[in-house]
């Protein structure tokens, strides 16, 4: 289709050329005008022979870019196994209580006392030694 408008052109500059000149002939004025639309129509006519014999190259259009729609993941519900209780078998200790006395060592103090009169008198009461009763454990 292109090279059929392109002939159609050569033809039709061809006619104007061939127009101007015997228009040029036939009439003697008007010389600058004739010339003019010769030169023009040979321009024309050249420019349109070389088009249609030398085609221009393929140019490839640009690649169109698409970016990839983002992919969205929902959160998955965290499945939690629970593990039983781990069975603790306690094991009976091996060795007993025993009750010991021990002899403990009780400072000196001021103890109060009140007389049958009602006074209150202070008196020193020593330090000694007491005896206590403790639980102690034996191993073997």
């Amino acid at each position: 289709m292109n090279k059929m408008i392109k002939m159609l052109m050569i033809v039709l500059m061809a006619a104007t050329t061939t127009t101007a000149f015997a228009h040029h002939h036939h009439h003697h004025r008007g010389t600058g005008f004739a010339i003019g639309a010769g030169i023009l129509g040979a321009g024309l006519l050249a420019s349109t022979i070389y088009d249609a014999t030398h085609p221009r190259p393929y140019v490839a259009p640009a690649p169109v870019v698409v970016a990839p729609q983002p992919v969205v993941v929902a959160p998955q519900p965290q499945v939690i196994v629970q593990q039983p209780a781990p069975v603790v078998v306690q094991q009976q200790p091996v060795g007993h209580y025993e009750t010991r006395v021990q002899n403990v060592w009780v400072e000196g103090r001021y103890v109060d006392q009140t007389t049958p009169q009602g006074t209150v008198v202070r008196t020193w009461q020593p330090g000694h030694y007491e005896q206590q009763q403790t639980q102690v454990w034996v191993s073997p």
